[in-house]
């Protein structure tokens, strides 16, 4: 081999070497930080969507917060946090005078701490049913079956470490129309009032006799919710225990 090809031979080698090198120590890095810059915009570009998904929720959540603040409001009147038994009165004296009678009577108990209502077990077959007849007559329908009672629905926020039931009795003096319209204005008013007993009686004119208007007497409940933040955390603290 001549001196001259075998110089050649070295100069095409030398410059693979420097092609394969100049790949490895310039191309591939920039290969490599390419690759990872791609990676990263598709990373930001997803967080970029999921922002922007929420600030549209959180949009809408701010567009419906005033009708939420008039709800909140609507319902700490109808269960306040505290007894408020002075505006009750005052609000039952108005619904009275509404109808065109007059509260001739009101008293309040000390109020209870909230027990939740507990579902009935349902009966065991067998239980309760008719005994079968030898007769070899049948009734010409089926035995009406009982009602059934409705869900019971709770909420593990409330409890008797927050949720108190105050007994109350009011009776007022008017007719059965009037004591209507009360009944009425009552359910219908601000604060929250669960009639569960009625009673009436006749009253007498001035000259013994019977008259048209009647005392009523209506009892039932008041209740009131503490929102702060001990009965938040006490109420959280005996749920985790049951849990």
């Amino acid at each position: 081999m001549s001196r001259n090809r075998l110089s050649l031979l070295l100069a095409v080698l030398a410059m693979a070497v420097v092609a394969v090198g100049g790949f490895f120590l310039a191309v591939q890095p920039q290969l490599a930080q390419t690759a990872a810059a791609h990676t990263q915009t598709a990373s930001v570009e997803q967080t970029n969507d999921t922002s922007r998904s929420e600030l549209a929720r959180l949009r809408e959540q701010a567009a419906d917060l005033p009708a939420m603040k008039r709800e909140l409001s609507t319902r700490a009147t109808s269960v306040p946090d505290s007894a408020r038994l002075s505006a009750f009165i005052d609000e039952l004296n108005a619904t009275a005078a509404a109808a065109g009678m007059q509260v001739s009577s009101f008293t309040a108990s000390d109020a209870t701490a909230y027990s939740p209502a507990v579902a009935a077990e349902p009966a065991a077959a067998g239980q309760g049913g008719a005994t079968p007849s030898a007769s070899p007559s049948a009734t010409a329908g089926a035995a009406p079956s009982a009602p059934q009672a409705p869900s019971l629905v709770t909420d593990a926020a409330v409890t008797g470490q927050n949720f108190s039931v105050i007994p109350v009795t009011v009776a007022v003096d008017g007719s059965f129309d009037q004591a209507l319209q009360f009944v009425k204005g009552v359910q219908g008013g601000d604060r929250l009032f669960l009639i569960t007993t009625v009673s009436s009686a006749e009253k007498s004119g001035d000259d013994g006799a019977a008259s048209s208007s009647s005392s009523w007497t209506f009892g039932g409940s008041i209740y009131v919710l503490d929102r702060s933040p001990d009965a938040a955390a006490d109420t959280a603290a005996a749920a985790s225990t049951k849990g």
